[in-house]
């Protein structure tokens, strides 16, 4: 009787955790769009995990993102350095993560502010 008790505890936990899943999915800014809040939402992310005020109203602080995102940021520019011209091995030093990734809305790519390269921004 115990275990068949544990083992409905679990389901629940389990189903209530699913529930509240795809309640932020439907409520958070963007989602459903093919922005990067998807991407956040598919591994299970929170409000909580990148922004510390609720409810958010900023972009989390750079090192927030790099957390995720490479460690420092030089070792980001390190995981991107095939790409030509290199986005994260700026002459105007680090960029930060919000200039360029938007992750509510649609990125862009902060260095076409000046120049015209032919990248794509997630």
């Amino acid at each position: 009787m115990r275990k068949v008790l544990v083992v409905l505890l679990a389901v629940a936990l389990s189903l209530s955790t699913s529930m509240i899943i795809r309640a932020f999915a439907q409520s958070a800014p963007g989602s459903g769009q093919g922005f990067l809040i998807d991407k956040h939402m598919a591994a299970h992310l929170n409000c909580a995990a990148c922004h510390t005020e609720s409810p958010p109203h900023t972009a989390p602080q750079m090192a927030t993102c790099l957390g995720c995102h490479g460690g420092t940021y030089d070792k980001l520019a390190a995981t991107t350095a095939s790409d030509q011209p290199n986005p994260h091995a700026s002459h105007q030093g680090p960029i930060p993560c919000a200039s360029c990734h938007h992750v509510h809305m649609a990125s862009q790519t902060f260095c076409n502010s000046c120049h015209n390269f032919d990248m794509t921004t997630p």
